[in-house]
């Protein structure tokens, strides 16, 4: 699979800083407020998580395959209050070693990567003991309702206009495949476009 959409990374960037000027700017501060030290984004994007994480957070180290990505967040890193190191790499295959991190952010990209369930797997065994996974992701919606038949006529074509990403991915059940404690997660509303509205926001405790 191409991990580079330079298109779609100017669309996306252009998105991104719209909506987080509003709702989901909010959801971003209020799923990583809980972090701290040394925090793995995975999927950096356009880097617009950079700017709401708290004072506690005291180092970021991010996983971004996606050359254009990495471009589009140069301004972002730049301008960081703490120090960012990218890393041209996989979510699936982290070049970091176990219990290296205290905190992981999940933010929209479970639905891009190959093998999601991997890269959670990943991300459980570069964090520490006690640390803290901060979610932010669009979901597949609630069998029934309007929205999970539009996702399934959408299915086939989203990847094709939107970077690769499933608009019908359950995150839900790659956390409890997992074996984690997903009470702290929540179901949410959030982005404006149909497919992609249904979220899942809040915090897992390892």
């Amino acid at each position: 699979m191409a991990h580079d959409h330079p298109i779609f990374t100017q669309i996306y960037r252009v998105l991104a800083r719209a909506e987080d000027s509003g709702g989901i700017g909010r959801a971003r501060s209020k799923v990583s407020a809980d972090l701290s030290g040394r925090v793995l984004i995975v999927g950096l994007g356009p880097a617009e998580d950079l700017h709401h994480l708290p004072a506690a957070v005291t180092e970021v180290v991010a996983v971004e395959p996606s050359a254009s990505m990495r471009r589009a967040a140069a301004t972002a890193i730049a301008r960081a209050p703490m120090p960012v190191e990218v890393i041209a790499g996989m979510g699936e295959d982290l070049p970091l070693p176990d219990a290296s991190v205290d905190g992981v952010l999940f933010a929209y990209v479970l639905c891009t990567v190959e093998d999601p369930q991997r890269v959670v797997a990943e991300a459980l065994r570069v964090l520490r003991p006690g640390g803290t996974i901060a979610v932010l992701e669009h979901v597949r919606a609630e069998e029934g309702t309007w929205m999970r038949r539009a996702q399934r006529v959408l299915a086939p074509v989203w990847p094709r206009v939107a970077g690769g990403c499933r608009c019908d991915q359950d995150t839900l059940a790659l956390f409890t495949k997992a074996g984690l404690d997903t009470t702290g997660l929540r179901s949410s509303t959030m982005a404006p476009v149909p497919p992609v509205a249904p979220g899942l926001v809040g915090t897992i405790r390892v």
